[in-house]
């Protein structure tokens, strides 16, 4: 064995010595310095979102001031007319109805004597029905001549020796004058006298401010030629 060689096992032998009679381990040794701050990582994926939450609901806000009124709009448009519509039909006058005379003079011999101060004299008037005798009026007047003034039957005349009462009615297809003498045992109707009748059937309307003593305001109104 050679010198190299013998120093190899004794060296091996010094290691072997030595680790064989390692003492126990010291205490550690003081913190070192804290290192530099390394590099932010990346940032993680998104979670799952949570469930819902079950709070109970917050009551209503009060309302809120009412906000100014905005502007008037420009008017619109006028629309179209519409059509006219159909014309109706032709209404009856008002006076259609209205049954009238022209002036008569009846004679002496035309009044029928009732006794020595009643006369009657009747005139027939087809146009006079029953519904016109329960419902109707009959005007008379009564006049000297075509120039003087005209009364409204019932008509009282007077003379120093008579009071004679002329008045007017009407039945069935006619109209009826009487005379009746107040005063003179023996009076007549008088052959000068100039008469007229006007029948307002029950369906016509009445003229509440019409004088109808005034026969030229009653010819007025009802279209009542002269």
């Amino acid at each position: 064995m050679n010198m190299k060689t013998k120093l190899l096992h004794l060296a091996l032998i010094s290691c072997l010595t030595i680790a064989a009679c390692e003492g126990p381990q010291g205490p550690d040794g003081a913190a070192g310095p804290i290192g530099a701050t390394g590099p932010t990582g990346a940032t993680g994926s998104t979670g799952p979102t949570g469930p819902a939450g079950t709070g109970a609901n917050g009551s209503t806000g009060a309302t809120g001031a009412t906000g100014a009124t905005g502007e008037k709009g420009d008017p619109g448009t006028n629309g179209t007319n519409g059509n006219d519509g159909a014309k109706g039909d032709k209404g009856d006058p008002g006076t259609a109805n209205v049954i009238y005379s022209g002036w008569f003079t009846p004679s002496t011999s035309d009044w029928q004597k009732l006794s020595e101060i009643n006369y009657t004299y009747s005139i027939s008037e087809g146009r006079i029905t029953q519904e016109i005798v329960d419902r109707g009026v009959v005007l008379a007047y009564s006049r000297q001549n075509a120039n003087s003034a005209s009364y409204l039957l019932p008509l009282t005349m007077t003379t120093p020796s008579s009071i004679s009462n002329y008045n007017v009615g009407m039945s069935m297809d006619k109209v009826i004058f009487n005379f009746l003498e107040l005063l003179e045992p023996s009076g007549k109707p008088a052959n000068n006298l100039q008469f007229r009748y006007v029948i307002i059937p029950g369906g016509v309307q009445a003229r509440a401010n019409l004088d109808y003593t005034n026969f030229d305001d009653v010819a007025r109104a009802f279209g009542i030629p002269e």
